[in-house]
């Protein structure tokens, strides 16, 4: 939880210019600026003692606080519930972080940050050194880079850049197989979630901030990817 909790400062200051994660070294409220205590920033409890509000303006905090909170407290259980090692724990669990702040910077500011990409492929090549090194390993990284940046190139930018390094990046720790299944679940429920709350507002051409979409799902068969048949 208290790693979800600085997860959502990174998430708010990251993309922002003028604030970084240490500065300032305290948090404060987005609306009024007030400086947070330390009882008012309890991950998760002190949002339902304060009902969701800030103290001092009443201002709503975004659900988005407990949200990651809870997500990052179950993802680690699970990821040392499944893991064999410390060093695979701790990759994974690298990944889940990263999951969250590209799902969330990439939702609002369409973008994903480098700082992400560089420690999602850190703790990707860890997995595939942890996990026996498999050759498919590398394979999978250079079939999924050139397959999207060809995407890219004839559909003139129809995947970022930013996508294609993040599913380069958890390829190694995914194989063939499993890199095929990120992409396809990635599309399907971008198709969904697309089709069922914006079927009314999209035009063609229209942006979809993909990262929203490859970050959870990729994490997920990173996790499973040794349980999934064929793999």
């Amino acid at each position: 939880m208290i790693i979800g909790s600085f997860l959502n400062v990174v998430i708010y200051r990251l993309p922002k210019e003028g604030l970084s994660v240490v500065n300032p070294p305290y948090s404060v409220c987005p609306s009024c600026g007030y400086k947070i205590r330390w009882y008012d920033n309890v991950p998760i409890l002190s949002y339902i003692l304060l009902t969701g509000r800030c103290r001092n303006c009443k201002t709503r905090i975004s659900l988005r606080y407990p949200f990651v909170e809870m997500c990052c407290t179950a993802g680690f259980f699970i990821n040392a519930v499944l893991s064999e090692n410390f060093l695979e724990f701790t990759a994974l669990s690298v990944i889940l972080s990263c999951s969250l702040i590209i799902a969330f910077i990439d939702a609002k500011y369409m973008l994903i940050p480098d700082v992400t990409l560089i420690l999602t492929a850190a703790a990707s090549v860890t997995l595939w050194i942890t996990r026996g090194m498999a050759v498919q390993g590398l394979v999978a990284a250079a079939i999924v880079f050139s397959l999207l940046s060809l995407v890219s190139f004839l559909f003139k930018g129809g995947m970022g850049s930013g996508d294609i390094i993040l599913l380069t990046s958890l390829a190694p720790s995914l194989g063939i197989l499993g890199s095929l299944y990120t992409i396809a679940g990635s599309s399907i429920l971008a198709l969904l979630v697309l089709i069922i709350f914006f079927r009314n507002k999209l035009k063609l051409g229209t942006k979809i901030p993909f990262g929203v979409f490859i970050a959870p799902v990729g994490y997920v068969f990173v996790l499973t990817v040794k349980y999934l048949p064929g793999v």
